[in-house]
């Protein structure tokens, strides 16, 4: 069966693809590229710092949390899991989400899912932990306020979740 091409190239490109390379876009790239790479460390340094930040911040307002996942040397820098007793994770997630602050239930692929983190579970968390646990993620662009923020608030937030949690 013969299929009729859509798009035609031009003869500088023996009539198989037509257009012009966008030159501008790909040095553009390079150089990004480039510059990610050299600097890599310095933001894996940068963001690290911050994540010890988040944990050792929040750990003073709420000293019952417990962190999940690998130590520090063994983890990824921007991603931090923690688990804070007493409380439903869709309701940390509201609540921090009304005071401007994005965190997670679990990975993206789950999202929506109402079930605990088949992940955490996995870890050996109960399915009560699982569902008591927030990830935050941590990137280059964010700095020590953004951490200082969220701790202003992470304590009355818990507060809340705790008092709205159902006792059975």
């Amino acid at each position: 069966m013969e299929i009729t091409p859509i798009l035609h190239g031009g003869g500088q490109e023996r009539d198989i693809r037509s257009g012009t390379l966008n030159a501008p876009a790909i040095v553009s790239f390079a150089a990004a590229a480039k510059t990610a790479a050299e600097t890599l460390e310095t933001r894996i340094d940068y963001v690290s710092k911050l994540r010890i930040k988040l944990i050792s911040e929040i750990g003073k307002v709420i000293p019952d949390i417990t962190v999940n996942g690998a130590t520090e040397k063994s983890s990824l820098p921007g991603i931090v899991n923690i688990t804070f007793p007493g409380t439903e994770s869709d309701a940390l997630l509201l609540l921090l989400d009304a005071q401007g602050i994005a965190s997670s239930t679990g990975s993206a692929c789950s999202a929506g899912v109402p079930q605990p983190s088949h992940v955490l579970m996995s870890m050996g968390l109960s399915a009560k932990e699982a569902k008591s646990s927030l990830r935050f993620s941590i990137s280059a662009t964010n700095n020590d306020s953004d951490i200082e923020y969220l701790v202003s608030v992470i304590g009355e937030v818990v507060t809340r979740a705790r008092a709205a949690q159902v006792k059975k």
